[in-house]
């Protein structure tokens, strides 16, 4: 089992970009669906550093930032709430009773060890409203699950998986603004049906 909070405490977080990632702001600034278009509660799980949740923040989205690492509190907590927005400790995957437009994946699908990621899908089931969207970078798209993590290799085909039916994508593209250097990223849209 990873201790999480040991990883961050040692910066050994080699996902983290130190900021939202590139793509994300890019296309919050191109108008992606958003606030106005009726979805506004979003979940960003397993946090981290928050970047991501507080980039969505900023632009206009009611955000639930979840992770399990204690220490990420003080970080966190005060600058999402002057954003609307809120930070909880708990596991993300144990999530149940409070449902959300947008579900945000950056780095927690290829985080977790693959064999929880049935639990995953599960949980993303449990809390995306019908019509709702599951926007992911994929990262690291196509990397070798050989090659061990975290990161762990990531895929469409995986998310799929994880997710059982009743999503439909919506997108599937190379993303623009590159985040992560070692392997490539892709965007994923899905919609709940």
């Amino acid at each position: 089992m990873i201790d999480w909070s040991e990883r961050y405490r040692t910066l050994d977080t080699p996902w983290n970009l130190g900021g939202p990632h590139p793509d994300l702001v890019r296309r919050l600034q191109m108008s992606e669906p958003g606030p106005r278009d009726g979805f506004r509660d979003a979940l960003v799980a397993g946090c981290g550093h928050g970047h991501d949740a507080l980039a969505l923040a900023a632009a206009g989205f009611v955000v639930t930032a979840v992770d399990i690492v204690h220490d990420l509190r003080d970080e966190l907590e005060e600058r999402l709430a002057a954003l609307g927005g809120r930070f909880v400790i708990t596991d993300a995957l144990a999530l149940e009773g409070e449902m959300f437009d947008v579900v945000f994946d950056h780095t927690f699908f290829c985080a977790i060890d693959p064999a929880m990621r049935a639990d995953w899908g599960a949980m993303i089931r449990r809390v995306l409203r019908p019509g709702g969207l599951l926007a992911s970078i994929v990262y690291p798209f196509s990397k070798p699950m050989e090659e061990g993590g975290p990161p762990w290799g990531m895929s469409r085909d995986a998310i799929e998986s994880a997710l059982g039916t009743g999503f439909e994508v919506l997108a599937d593209e190379p993303v623009v603004e590159k985040g992560h250097q070692t392997w490539p990223e892709r965007w994923l849209v899905m919609r709940r049906a």
